[in-house]
């Protein structure tokens, strides 16, 4: 039975660091998801809206279009014949059949009201349509004037309505006073046709003016006054598009004339049935014929896919199992060194079995290590093969998301077991030519350097003790690190040394975009990094192994560097006089 090493403060260290990068990460993707929905929900909100801009702007311009025949009739006003000709020819019937009517009214006066009457008599019989028998303005009475409907466009389902006094109805006086003194198409609040009784329907009224000028000056506006085109659409129609592209909640509020106060009221729900008040919902303000309306969009089911919500999920899990995993491997690490100089007092002989054995456990917690990262990689590569068409741009991005992580994941687990190594001493030192190591490191990045086009060279460098794969890993450490973090101009790498107080100084120059000062002192220690993953991937353990190789050289290391201004790694040694290797 294999026993587990006991925690200790390094190992809850590296976890609870691992964990908290993970929740951040799953955090992240999450509210990333929700941004998206939010995403969603406010196009869906905005496409409800322009339907009914769109429906509305259609019904004004038939009006633009009809206020023409009035403009071009000799006496400013056509005859009934021509109305309907002109309406007729229009096919609103087919092409706009929620227009319940086009109607003119006529502003009459008092003094003109019998005159207007005989006329309209004469006309519309002498047309030959069935326009209704007409005894008197409906409803009668004495007034100063009269907002009469004498045209109305079909005459059959709207034989009603003319005669009819609009100025008798408080609402619709306002609306039509409202486009008159403004030149503008104006709406009064949702009212009940005398067609449709039962049930809301919007109303837009079109001034006409006497001559061609169709905005005349304020003062002008009342004198050249002659009537309105209307209008008259069920709420239900407006909304039928907006329904039909959409099972979820669209509810159209109006608030009141664009000048006046808010005044909320409900016009129409495509769902009022629905009264969950636990949806997410977008307002959308719209401005038509001089009314303000809200068009509130209101959704309770998730509008991305399943497969994009799992992602989350599954960088959770990854992320707490390779947690767990990198602590014990950090514990192992921490535990065989204290028994390895525990044994070194007692026998070194125990110390080399130790050491033979915690080589052992490190392979096989590299490799128990890496089987899960490799299993979750070979997974998520065959979604993508298999699944990649039914996911959009973002679950795609996820999945390379987790991809990444496991990338990352498996090079912070490699970095963890090479810094747990640097420090066990059953390997002695011996004398290393620094040129060799330097050169070793150069053939091992040979691709990173040609790919980025960096010029790395060096100068005589000294012999001193240490170890040679160490020294190589850590000049191959601060070379990457000068080609990932370079500025706009090719890198630039070189390594030179000098005597300095009967010790070597080496120093390794380049010219990357420097590191603050407030920022020096903490590059050295364990994932401890300065840009994000998605600027400059890391795993924030290489310069605390480059520390760590200088440290058991006998040395230590420092930082010289401002923003912009490249960094100069200062390596200082003990002087070792041994025979240069030929």
């Amino acid at each position: 039975m294999r026993r587990f090493p006991r925690p200790t403060l390094p190992a809850v260290a590296v976890t609870l660091c691992l964990l908290v990068l993970t929740s951040a990460a799953a955090l992240a993707t999450s509210r990333s998801i929700d941004r998206r929905e939010d995403q969603l929900l406010n196009e869906r909100a905005r496409q409800a809206a322009a339907t009914v801009d769109r429906r509305t702007d259609r019904y004004i311009e038939k009006l633009v279009s009809t206020r023409g025949l009035f403009l071009a009739s000799a006496d400013g006003i056509p005859l009934p014949r021509e109305y309907d000709s002109f309406l007729r020819s229009q096919d609103i019937s087919r092409r706009i059949p929620e227009m319940q009517a086009v109607t003119f009214i006529q502003e009459v006066s008092r003094r003109e009201r019998s005159a207007v009457l005989r006329r309209l008599r004469r006309e519309t019989a002498a047309s030959g349509l069935p326009y209704p028998d007409l005894d008197g303005f409906q409803p009668p009475g004495s007034r100063d004037r009269y907002g009469v409907i004498t045209y109305a466009y079909p005459i059959t389902r709207n034989r009603n309505a003319i005669g009819a006094d609009l100025l008798t109805d408080a609402v619709r006086r306002g609306a039509l006073d409202r486009a008159r003194d403004s030149t503008l198409a104006t709406s009064p609040a949702p009212v009940r046709l005398v067609q449709l009784p039962d049930e809301l329907s919007i109303v837009i009224y079109l001034p006409i003016y006497a001559g061609p000028d169709q905005t005349p000056d304020r003062d002008q506006r009342r004198r050249r006054f002659i009537g309105s085109i209307g209008t008259g659409i069920r709420v239900a129609d407006v909304m039928r598009d907006v329904a039909a592209e959409s099972d979820d909640d669209v509810r159209l509020y109006d608030l009141g004339y664009a000048d006046g106060r808010t005044l909320r009221r409900l016009i129409r729900s495509t769902r009022p049935e629905n009264a969950n008040d636990d949806r997410r919902s977008r307002d959308i303000e719209l401005q038509t014929a001089g009314r303000r309306w809200i068009l509130t969009y209101s959704s309770d089911d998730h509008l991305v896919g399943d497969i994009e919500r799992v992602v989350p999920i599954l960088i959770a899990v990854l992320g707490a199992l390779v947690s767990l995993l990198a602590g014990a491997v950090v514990a192992s690490a921490t535990s065989g060194r204290r028994q390895a100089l525990a044994d070194l007092e007692a026998s070194r002989n125990e110390l080399a079995r130790s050491n033979e054995e915690l080589e052992r456990f490190a392979f096989l917690a590299s490799h128990d290590l890496q089987q899960p990262l490799r299993t979750v990689s070979g997974f998520l590569e065959l979604l993508m093969r298999q699944q990649g068409e039914q996911l959009d741009d973002r679950g795609r991005q996820y999945v390379d998301m987790a991809l990444r992580g496991t990338r990352q994941m498996s090079a912070l687990i490699t970095d963890l077991l090479t810094y747990s190594r640097v420090s066990r001493e059953d390997r002695p030192l011996e004398p290393v030519a620094l040129d060799e190591a330097w050169d070793a490191a150069v053939g091992q990045l040979q691709a990173m350097i040609e790919e980025s086009g960096a010029e790395v060279t060096r100068g005589p460098l000294p012999v001193v003790e240490s170890d040679q794969g160490q020294m190589t890993q850590l000049f191959a450490n601060l070379i990457s690190n000068a080609v990932r973090y370079r500025g706009d101009a090719a890198p630039t790498v070189r390594a030179d040394a000098e005597r300095v107080n009967g010790g070597w100084e080496v120093a390794v120059q380049d010219n990357g975009i420097g590191i603050a000062p407030r920022d020096q002192a903490m590059i050295f220690e364990m994932f401890r990094r300065l840009h994000a993953d998605d600027e400059i991937e890391g795993t924030g353990v290489g310069l605390a192994l480059v520390k760590r190789i200088a440290e058991r050289s006998g040395g230590d290391i420092a930082v010289e560097s401002e923003p912009g201004h490249g960094a100069r790694f200062v390596l200082t040694l003990p002087a070792k006089e041994a025979p240069r290797a030929r």
